[in-house]
C-alpha cells in the first residue's frame, strides 16, 4: 500500500510518517519512488504514535530500534519505566501544589471575612 493508505490505516498523517522515515524510525521499501508500506511499516507507525502518545519523544525511540527494524523491548521497558518514575514525581508536585492552593484559598476566605471590601464598578 501507499502513503496515502499507510496514513488512513495507521492513523498518522503523511506529514508524520515521512517524518518518521527522515529520522531513521521506520525504513519503508520503494517501488520506484514510491514508498509501498507492509503491515508491520503500519503496527511499526502506530507504535510510535502511542509512544508519542506516553510522553515519549521521538528522539528518545532513536536508540531504542534494533536493526531488524524493531523494537529492542528491553531498552523500551527501561525507558517505561523512567517514565513511570517522571510521572509519579509530577503527580507528587501537583498533589503538593493543590494542598497549597487550598490552604491559600482558606487563608484568603478569613481574611476576607475580617476585612470590608469594596466592589469596584464597572465602567462598561
Amino acid at each position: 500500500m501507499y502513503i496515502g493508505e499507510a496514513a488512513k490505516r495507521s492513523g498518522a498523517s503523511v506529514r508524520a510518517i515521512r517524518l518518521y522515515e527522515s529520522m531513521g524510525l521506520l525504513s519503508v521499501s520503494r517501488v520506484g519512488s514510491y514508498r509501498v508500506f507492509s503491515d508491520a511499516d503500519i503496527k511499526l507507525i502506530q507504535m510510535i504514535k502511542e509512544a508519542q502518545s506516553l510522553g515519549i519523544q521521538l528522539s528518545e525511540l532513536l536508540p531504542l530500534i534494533d536493526d531488524q527494524q524493531g523494537f529492542n523491548w528491553i531498552k523500551v521497558l527501561q525507558i517505561l519505566e523512567g517514565k513511570q518514575k517522571e510521572i509519579a514525581g509530577q503527580i507528587k508536585a501537583l498533589e503538593a501544589q493543590y494542598i497549597r492552593v487550598g490552604e491559600y484559598r482558606q487563608i484568603i476566605q478569613q481574611c476576607e471575612s475580617h476585612v470590608p471590601t469594596k466592589k469596584l464598578k464597572d465602567n462598561g
